[in-house]
């Protein structure tokens, strides 16, 4: 399963089970109709930005990522890498362990970079960081000096 797939079956988790706490109470009837139906309704494109930004940010707490990375997964120009050395720190965070990766990043115009990123991997994952992985990485355009790289935990 690929890192977008992961995201967008995330971000449905974190807006159904987050949609309670944002969206407004409807304890009251809203018309004429009495039953579950009238209580629902559709999540709009600002409770679906606010939603993520609240996951991002409990990300950040957490320490699972870094203001730095969350702001290239958004931003950045999305690629592919390929994964030429993995090192465990022995450091780990809830079920993710740290990471010190060597890649080379796709440019979508064309070429190749190395780049070096630490970043914390879900221990279930660990396998896709292997040397000749291929992995999600991100990056902005003129500047690749910093790269975030998004694995799936399965």
């Amino acid at each position: 399963m690929s890192s977008t797939y992961l995201h967008v079956f995330l971000m449905f988790l974190l807006v159904a089970t987050a949609a309670t706490i944002l969206l407004p109470n409807r304890d009251v009837p809203v018309g004429p109709f009495d039953d579950a139906e009238a209580d629902e309704r559709l999540a709009t494109t600002d409770d679906i930005v606010a939603i993520r930004a609240e996951f991002d940010r409990m990300l950040i707490v957490k320490g699972l990522v870094t203001d730095g990375q969350i702001d290239l997964i958004r931003h950045g120009t999305k690629s592919r890498g390929i994964v030429t050395g993995m090192r465990t720190t022995g450091n780990a965070r809830e079920d993710f362990r740290e990471v010190e990766l060597d890649v080379i990043v796709n440019r979508p115009d064309g070429g190749q970079f190395p780049a070096h990123e630490t970043a914390l991997i879900p221990a279930s994952a660990m396998t896709k960081v292997s040397p000749g992985s291929v992995v999600d990485a991100y990056y902005r355009s003129g500047d690749e000096s910093a790269v975030a790289v998004c694995v799936s935990p399965r």
